[in-house]
């Protein structure tokens, strides 16, 4: 179904292949394995996306060791538009990174896809959290799928750091569910305890004069990149959000980080189809009662 997709791992068959079924080079393409070839440590996880993303990568190069950057993009099923701009923020990453960090390698971008993970956590219960935690958008548990993804690949290739380029404001509002303080901090926390020391460079960057410290003024908020069917969905008309802190960090804790840590542990043992299906439903039943269906 998603064969149309440039670059993509899948992420049972990532599971599969850390499993000791087959070799990590032959899920990936062939131009990221090559740079990987004696690629000089620390090899760092950055998420690839747009602007935010590359902006993470230029404010954590700044302070820290970095040898090898891998970015790493996602599939996701309400994603659309042309995926070619992908190539072109890659370009701009290689520059951007090379002329300010010229020892630093940056490998070509690759996507990570597991539909069936996103639907499980963010479209098949909805109704049920919608009643038991009083709001619901997918973008929460989008995000969180992104991160226990990366998880499982930081550990395949021998990297311990992640880059997000979750960014709190947007336009001077607070707005994005998955960029408020509550869910980065569930975020950091499922990554540590998957292994993986988290960090979010520009989550309390204000103004876009600071982006521009990092990318130069001629890329601005909302270009070039995918866009999403279900933008916008956390806040009402009147642009205010549709959440409170409490509930967020509610439905992080007691519904979203365990499932997707269940569904880690069932990918990993190979899990697939109607078996995994019917395991996250009968692991939902036992976070939300019986009431879930």
């Amino acid at each position: 179904m998603y064969d149309h997709v440039p670059r993509r791992v899948r992420f049972i068959d990532l599971c599969d292949a850390l499993a000791g079924k087959r070799a990590i080079e032959e899920l990936l393409p062939p131009d990221v394995v090559d740079s990987l070839a004696g690629a000089p440590k620390p090899l760092v996880l950055a998420d690839f996306a747009g602007r935010d993303s590359v902006a993470a990568a230029m404010a954590w190069l700044r302070g820290h060791e970095v040898a090898t950057l891998i970015p790493v993009a996602d599939v996701v099923p309400t994603r659309y538009g042309d995926w070619s701009v992908y190539d072109d923020n890659w370009v701009r990453m290689r520059d951007h990174v090379g002329r300010a960090f010229p020892g630093v390698r940056v490998t070509p971008w690759f996507c990570l896809e597991d539909v069936d993970f996103w639907r499980m956590l963010n479209a098949r219960f909805l109704n049920e959290l919608s009643r038991t935690f009083g709001f619901f958008t997918p973008c929460l548990g989008c995000h969180l799928h992104f991160y226990a993804m990366r998880a499982v690949l930081g550990e395949a290739l021998g990297a311990k750091v992640l880059i997000s380029g979750e960014k709190e404001l947007h336009h001077g509002a607070r707005r994005k569910a998955n960029q408020t303080v509550e869910a980065v901090d569930a975020y950091l926390r499922f990554s540590k305890d998957h292994g993986i020391d988290h960090q979010f460079p520009i989550h309390h960057v204000r103004t876009e004069a600071e982006m521009a410290d990092l990318l130069g003024d001629d890329w601005k908020e909302g270009d070039r990149q995918l866009r999403c069917v279900m933008s916008g969905n956390d806040a009402g008309t009147d642009g205010r959000p549709l959440f409170e802190p409490a509930q967020i960090k509610s439905y992080m804790d007691r519904f979203a980080s365990p499932l997707a840590a269940r569904i880690v542990e069932l990918r990993r043992a190979g899990v697939d189809g109607a078996r995994f299906s019917s395991a996250v439903e009968a692991y939902v039943r036992e976070l939300l009662g019986a009431g879930a269906s």
